[in-house]
């Protein structure tokens, strides 16, 4: 809203491209986190699955290892995208009307929360999976996500 409001303003011109890019950008992360909700649903409901059939199935271990690291790979992504989030409302201050500083303010503080809640969803899920390789390369994209 706030890059939208000030792209086309001659006061702000000199930044046109740059606003037209993070419109376009935050336009994509939206609909990706959109989609990121069900994504997050169904792997949820794959994982109980993958609980149940793990009593009767042979190869137990590697349905339920599968179901949690999908389960992982996307509260994970949700983690990058709303990092990303961040970013690009960070770097929105200087080129947008200051009057609206405070809604990219928010933005950013959103947008942190929604990564940290993310980060804990992918430390439940690690915490459960046997992969210590998988657990490890997950672990070093939360530090960088965190850092």
């Amino acid at each position: 809203m706030v890059a939208s409001m000030s792209r086309g303003k001659k006061a702000y011109g000199q930044y046109e491209r740059e606003l037209s890019d993070a419109i376009g950008r935050l336009t994509q992360l939206r609909e990706e986190l959109k989609a990121a909700i069900d994504a997050d649903a169904e792997s949820y409901n794959a994982v109980m699955k993958a609980y149940k059939q793990a009593k009767t199935a042979a190869d137990g271990d590697a349905v339920i290892t599968a179901a949690l690291r999908q389960a992982t790979a996307v509260p994970l992504s949700v983690a990058e995208r709303a990092r990303e989030v961040a970013e690009i409302a960070k770097k929105l201050i200087p080129m947008t009307n200051p009057n609206m500083k405070s809604d990219l303010t928010t933005s950013v503080a959103l947008a942190r929360a929604a990564v940290e809640g993310a980060m804990a969803n992918v430390e439940i899920n690690l915490e459960s999976l046997k992969d210590e390789a998988f657990v490890a390369e997950v672990r070093n994209k939360t530090g960088a996500l965190r850092g």
